[in-house]
């Protein structure tokens, strides 16, 4: 029975459901957008770490007996 003054609200079921699968659909969802983007994210990645590998190498080599008996100077 409806009475006067008072307001009723109803949450539609849409909007109770609306995390419902959250965690399944991003597994397979998100696998698959974050699949596209590695070519993106891979070659800056292997350019810096071949970058780092090389610099340190390079410095291992400055910092030995090698390097100061062939007359490398810094």
């Amino acid at each position: 029975m409806r009475q006067k003054g008072v307001v009723q609200y109803a949450v539609s079921p849409m909007r109770q459901r609306a995390t419902h699968n959250l965690i399944r659909s991003y597994i397979f969802n998100g696998y698959r957008r974050l699949s596209v983007q590695v070519p993106y994210w891979i070659v800056p990645f292997a350019i810096g770490y071949g970058t780092y590998t090389w610099a340190k190498s390079y410095d291992e080599w400055q910092n030995s007996k090698a390097a100061h008996v062939a007359g490398h100077h810094h």
